[in-house]
């Protein structure tokens, strides 16, 4: 048993490489991947964000941290590791970025262990695996300005009613913001808000409080996915 355990922490360094510098690495990678995260949050504008692309840049540092570990001074590992990303790049098509850093950080974990590098594998599974359970704690990512869109069709001028609908507003969403109104035929009115609800799951609760309200001819309420940008 003493010698199974002192192959396992002998294994604790790679090269010039101890086991606390290797913690340490891997730490380092963390709040560099984090940093990046946030720049990213920060600077996307377009409509196409992605809070699982964005976890995904945190994670992704360590995870070609640990490999470029593995792979130091070892030219086998090197070369096996691009075999292994040929085959599964060309016989799965994966469409969200985070599927494709757990299929990283797979391929990487199974290599530690197949090239007996148990350190490096068991602290790259606990570091990896405490900081994915802290971005889906902390819903690193999300960016939910806005969770909802929502369209009423009036039967009047939207001043006349905007107290009434702003009370019922108030007690459904935490802010909303008027996004457009336009003059229809006759006296009616459309108008339009984005919309952070109290809680998604309650949002027929929203619709039919807005149905019930006189002034109201049409309505329709549009709750967006939360991994999308609101």
């Amino acid at each position: 048993m003493d010698s199974v355990l002192d192959s396992i922490m002998g294994s604790a360094s790679y090269g010039d490489v101890p086991l606390t510098t290797l913690i340490l690495s891997l730490l380092l990678a963390c709040v560099i991947g984090q940093v990046i995260g946030w720049i990213y949050m920060w600077t996307h504008v377009s409509p196409s964000y992605s809070r699982s692309f964005s976890a995904s840049m945190v994670t992704l540092p360590v995870i070609v941290a640990l490999m470029m570990i593995l792979m130091a001074g070892s030219t086998a590992i090197a070369f096996g590791l691009l075999a292994v990303f040929a085959v599964v790049r060309f016989r799965n098509v994966l469409k969200d970025t985070r599927d494709t850093t757990f299929v990283l950080w797979a391929i990487v974990e199974g290599m530690g262990v197949g090239t007996m590098h148990y350190a490096e594998s068991l602290c790259g599974l606990i570091v990896i695996g405490c900081l994915i359970g802290y971005l889906r704690v902390t819903d690193f990512g999300g960016r939910h300005q806005f969770d909802a869109f929502l369209s009423l069709d009036l039967k009047g001028s939207h001043s006349n009613f905007e107290q009434q609908l702003a009370s019922i507003l108030q007690r459904h969403a935490m802010k909303w913001a008027q996004s457009g109104e336009t003059q229809l035929a006759g006296d009616e009115t459309s108008i339009s808000y984005q919309v952070l609800l109290r809680d998604p799951a309650r949002s027929d609760e929203l619709r039919q409080d807005l149905l019930d309200h006189q002034a109201v001819k049409q309505m329709s309420l549009f709750v967006h996915d939360r991994d999308t940008e609101t």
